[in-house]
């Protein structure tokens, strides 16, 4: 069966297209012809845009496909002796002529030195280069490594044996601070040395052994804090009016936050900090509650001397 669409206009109603519905927006309707074409402009705008985009990926696509086809991986610089032989000889079994493969007698026939002239020298200028280029590579990669070897030393050698316990003291604290200090009457911990020259650290509250004073400290820390100590000063905070443990944890956070004297720098400058911005709004008296090691001393010295 054949159709004949030379009459295929005629065949069906005549439907509008976008021609016939811009010249009716025109003349009918002109703000929303005018809606339309700027919608039909970003639209043409966008594609635009997208078909340039495209084209620019796929021209940056081609050029590394082809720098990817340069870069060709750098063998092993070490070779096996008979795999560098078996390659180079077929090599050279690739460089003789095909007619001289087909005649068995000619290949006997051609000299060993023949052959071997006949294969470029291409390949070695090659494989010279790469062993160059290698042998920085190993240069830099060994400055890499020497620097935290040094370091591991420089950290052994100040690492020295644990002391016994002493007091620590707690001079130029402020008088109402040092009055709830108690010095404890046993030592905290005690250093066990064997004879093999390694080191035990005693807990002096409980009967837990540690290798390190670190560990020690830890310890002290997160079990001995609830007992009113502190491993930082070596002291025991008087509590005599607590009776919970929400009590001890609060007191024993308050000391270690404002008036330890021994806390960290870092609790230090806080507590600096703290303390400056109360006295820039007239809160002395709260501001006196950080204790600060150093400036309440040369304080306190410059108010005798003034008396």
């Amino acid at each position: 069966m054949e159709f004949n669409f030379e009459n295929a206009d005629q065949i069906g109603p005549k439907l509008p297209n976008l021609a016939d519905l811009k010249k009716y927006l025109r003349e009918e309707k002109p703000l929303y012809y005018q809606v339309l074409e700027e919608y039909l402009r970003n639209a043409a705008h966008l594609i635009n845009e997208l078909g340039a985009k495209l084209e620019r990926s796929e021209r940056q696509a081609h050029d590394e496909g082809k720098v990817g086809e340069k870069q060709q991986p750098v063998p092993a610089l070490v070779h096996d002796e008979a795999e560098g032989v078996e390659e180079d000889e077929a090599t050279e079994l690739q460089q003789v002529p095909h007619e001289l493969l087909l005649n068995e007698g000619v290949v006997d026939a051609v000299p060993r030195a023949a052959v071997v002239d006949a294969v470029p020298r291409a390949a070695l200028v090659v494989r010279r280069r790469r062993e160059v280029i290698g042998a920085r590579e190993i240069v830099l990669r060994s400055r890499t490594v020497r620097v935290p070897i040094v370091e591991e030393v420089g950290h052994e050698a100040a690492s020295a044996t644990p002391q016994a316990f002493h007091v620590p003291v707690v001079e130029g604290l402020p008088a109402q601070y040092q009055e709830l200090l108690v010095e404890p009457e046993i030592d905290p911990y005690t250093v066990i040395r064997n004879g093999d020259g390694s080191v035990i650290i005693g807990c002096g509250i409980c009967p837990k052994e540690f290798g390190t004073l670190k560990g020690w400290r830890i310890h002290a820390a997160k079990m001995h804090t609830q007992n009113g100590f502190c491993h930082k000063c070596g002291h025991f905070v008087k509590m005599p009016h607590v009776r919970s443990a929400e009590e001890v944890a609060a007191i024993m956070e308050l000391h270690s936050l404002e008036w330890c004297p021994k806390a960290t720098k870092t609790v230090i400058n806080d507590r600096a900090a703290k303390r400056r911005r109360l006295e820039l709004v007239g809160r002395n008296d709260e501001a006196e509650h950080y204790y600060i090691p150093g400036r309440c001393a040369v304080k306190h010295q410059f108010y005798h001397a003034a008396n």
